[in-house]
């Protein structure tokens, strides 16, 4: 009685001993040609013809000098018009995108107030105050132009409250604290 090991092992030495025979057959063949087959079934389909091979008989000068390769000539590939390669072509890049719209441009600054504060004055409920500039000190009320730039709005115990008049901008310039 057999195991299934015992079969397997019958199998794998059935095929080694085929494997062996054909390779002794291919090897001794009379006219050097070994052919080539993937399984069994293959080797019977080809049986006839190789049969049939051995019967052609080559000219004993032909079967002695080996086979020489002949190039072909041949004519060059057509010019291919670049339509038929447009579907193998990469496709366009994108069109770049359209340029950002330019910023607008910055608000307008008031100028540094060109004058110090250096005093404060309070007569008869109007208030004044004294600038000391570059060239020249002033003495101004709520309502003056100062060169012809600068309109004081409000005077006030902290500071001076100006409007430039170019951009109709407000600057405020505080007293100096007392130290």
């Amino acid at each position: 009685m057999t195991t299934s090991i015992g079969k397997r092992q019958l199998a794998l030495a059935t095929a080694l001993a085929a494997t062996i025979a054909a390779t002794l057959w291919a090897a001794q063949s009379e006219d050097g040609e070994a052919p080539v087959q993937a399984t069994a079934g293959a080797r019977r389909a080809a049986a006839p013809a190789v049969a049939a091979n051995r019967s052609v008989a080559r000219p004993a000068a032909a079967a002695s000098e080996p086979l020489r390769f002949v190039a072909l000539q041949r004519a060059p590939w057509p010019a291919v018009p670049d339509s038929a390669l447009a579907a193998w072509m990469p496709p366009p890049p994108p069109p770049p995108p359209p340029p950002p719209p330019p910023a607008p441009p910055p608000p307008p600054v008031a100028p540094a107030f060109p004058y110090q504060l250096i005093g404060r004055l309070e007569e008869a409920g109007v208030a004044q105050v004294f600038l000391a500039g570059p060239a020249r000190s002033l003495n101004v009320r709520a309502g003056d132009v100062i060169d012809g730039q600068w309109r004081v709005e409000r005077i006030t115990p902290t500071g001076l409250q100006l409007l430039w008049l170019p951009a109709k901008l407000p600057v405020n310039v505080a007293f100096r604290p007392a130290s």
